[in-house]
């Protein structure tokens, strides 16, 4: 995983005897810990590419993985969660979608099950390569919550097929909060370079769980006493 934001808190367990692609989607792994809630509200949406290039035999998530590492590293941020202040919403680049969670506090009973709802590839997805109808969406959301910090965490592997890609990624660029591309598998695309715009690049060859701590890192961006080094305390 080739990461430009914060040093990484993965861990992951040894496995022997599985096959490779087996232990991609069956090695467990441990994501470092999440620190307290940040004294401000916070809207982490997540949008999911669901094209040929990504979801196909060969493409750059051909089994999915991505939604259980996902939802592995909203839940570790989730037991953490103490206030109602943190919030998320999961969308898809398919707009209208039926798939979108809307706005979910962490807190909140059924969170997770609201959220794993919409972290699979939607039912009504024709596999559109194009990211602004999301990124309208996203925009939309991040409207509601303007005194909220807002992140947008994009999974795709950038392959845009959008009328005019430069209008796109500049509207990406001017988006009201931070941005994390997600970039599966492929050099990310220069139009990324931005100064609110973080970029993580996951390989096929990486760990598993180096998707869902990417996640964690948009998560916790904000969050408090997070110290390098320090020993992980017990949740309550």
């Amino acid at each position: 995983m080739t990461k430009h934001i914060h040093p990484s808190g993965l861990q992951q367990t040894v496995m022997q005897g599985h096959a490779y692609d087996r232990a991609r989607r069956e090695a467990e792994f441990r994501l470092g810990w999440p620190g307290f809630d940040s004294l401000r509200p916070s809207l982490d949406i997540l949008s999911f590419d669901h094209s040929g290039s990504v979801t196909a035999p060969g493409g750059t998530d051909p089994i999915g993985n991505r939604f259980r590492e996902a939802a592995q590293a909203i839940d570790s941020v989730r037991k953490w969660t103490t206030t109602n202040r943190p919030k998320v919403a999961v969308i898809h680049f398919d707009q209208p979608s039926g798939g979108n969670s809307g706005i979910v506090r962490l807190r909140s009973r059924g969170s997770m099950r609201r959220i794993n709802e919409s972290l699979s590839q939607p039912p009504d997805a024709v596999g559109t390569s194009d990211l602004a109808p999301s990124l309208t969406e996203a925009e939309k959301l991040a409207a509601q919550c303007v005194d909220h910090d807002v992140r947008l965490t994009i999974f795709s592997d950038f392959a845009l097929t959008d009328h005019n890609t430069d209008a796109v990624y500049e509207r990406l660029a001017m988006f009201p909060g931070r941005v994390h591309a997600v970039v599966l598998n492929i050099e990310p695309p220069p139009q990324l370079r931005a100064p609110r715009t973080s970029v993580t690049r996951v390989n096929h060859q990486d760990t598993p769980g180096a998707l869902a701590e990417a996640l964690r890192q948009s998560l916790i961006v904000n969050r408090r006493h997070i110290a390098v080094g320090a020993e992980t305390p017990h949740p309550r």
